[in-house]
């Protein structure tokens, strides 16, 4: 296995006990990323020198960031992020030669952890949608199979990864935007809990925002991300049994490809094959495609009225937020009320389960040059 294949755990391993330098970890992943960027597309915005002088430093400089939990490893965030040594565009013309003048409170965290950043993961304009392609970058294609999509929105980060040019990174998700491009290019996509990962902006913690979350060669190397993205979660005791699964692979009536339902059940037959508990159940979901239809819409009308007739903004982000500004009083509050039960039926359904298991994505990764299937 080659140096930028190996789990961010195991690189860091190495980093720790001296047995590899910064350098040569960043000096692997460039190479990779040398080799894989003409073709997938998924670091567009990227300083390779100015990420080589970091890696020095810390080389030179045991004392710079001594300790931190990720010190050396390479990564590059989402242009979703504000990043005070990158520009950041969102995916849109609107900030095709914006540059913050500070960083996200998130990438700032990732700073002070050790990562070295090398620069700005591909989206969809805006974040929004499940196929990374925009009007600055273009697409990102699939490492696995250029011709069909990397997923999204955190595309250019799974792909990334998959290709061996990143460590670690970060992406976000309201509906799937960590776990569908994860999904598509066989890495890890975590979504915490809402409110666990502390470094964000929010406009109301009542209504749902994307959540920034980890992403990963492995488990492991997701776990270890999210012990600093999310500091205050501790690691939860193991059951003093075999794990119990509800799974439904359809969440009981969603279309799904026969290829993703066959994945599905080949996953169930590994779970029972250990030992676990597997049933086929689903909690009362009804009216969840309402809620989330309706506050997904006002959080982009928060994020983005400040130009909602411009034509340069995508169609769909324009509707999104005139739908969200049209949105009344009592939708919104039946909106609110409708998550607030879900979050009760979620509880009540854990206390007889410890994992819910269904398909990540309806469809297996499509052509690139479809928007959306």
């Amino acid at each position: 296995v080659e140096l930028a294949d190996l789990p961010a755990v195991e690189q860091l391993d190495l980093l720790n006990t001296r047995q590899l330098s910064c350098r040569e970890l960043l000096a692997a992943c460039r190479e990779r990323a040398e080799t894989t960027e003409p073709v997938v597309n998924a670091i567009p915005i990227s300083d390779w020198d100015a990420a080589a002088v970091v890696a020095q430093r810390l080389d030179d400089d045991p004392s710079v960031l001594s300790g931190a939990p990720l010190r050396g490893l390479v990564t590059a965030h989402k242009d979703l992020l504000e990043t005070a040594d990158f520009p950041t565009t969102y995916g849109s013309p609107v900030f095709a030669d914006f540059t913050p003048r500070e960083d996200h409170p998130l990438v700032a965290a990732l700073r002070q952890a050790g990562l070295v950043a090398v620069g700005k993961t591909n989206t969809p304009e805006f974040g929004a949608g499940s196929h990374t392609y925009n009007p600055l970058y273009g697409p990102t294609r699939n490492p696995w199979d250029p011709s069909r999509s990397a997923g999204g929105s955190s595309g250019g980060a799974a792909a990334a990864l998959a290709c061996g040019a990143l460590s670690v990174a970060d992406g976000s998700d309201l509906g799937g935007s960590l776990r569908n491009p994860a999904s598509f290019c066989g890495v890890v996509g975590f979504r915490p809990t809402a409110g666990t990962v502390p470094y964000q902006v929010e406009h109301d913690d009542r209504i749902r925002m994307p959540t920034c979350g980890p992403m990963g060669r492995t488990v492991d190397d997701v776990t270890l991300l999210h012990s600093v993205m999310a500091p205050a979660i501790t690691e939860a005791p193991l059951a003093p049994r075999a794990p119990r699964v509800a799974v439904s692979a359809d969440l009981g009536d969603l279309p799904l490809d026969p290829a993703v339902r066959s994945v599905v059940e080949q996953a169930v037959v590994k779970l029972e094959a250990v030992g676990w508990a597997v049933e086929v159940d689903l909690p009362d979901l009804d009216q969840a495609d309402l809620c989330f239809e309706d506050l997904r819409a006002l959080g982009f009308a928060f994020r983005f009225d400040f130009r909602p007739a411009d034509p340069r903004v995508k169609s769909v982000v324009r509707a999104e937020v005139a739908a969200g500004r049209s949105l009344g009083e009592a939708r919104i509050l039946e909106a609110v009320a409708i998550e607030a039960r879900l979050q009760t039926v979620w509880d009540d359904f854990f206390a007889d389960y410890d994992v819910f298991a269904c398909a990540t994505s309806q469809v297996p990764p499509f052509p690139l040059g479809q928007p959306w299937v």
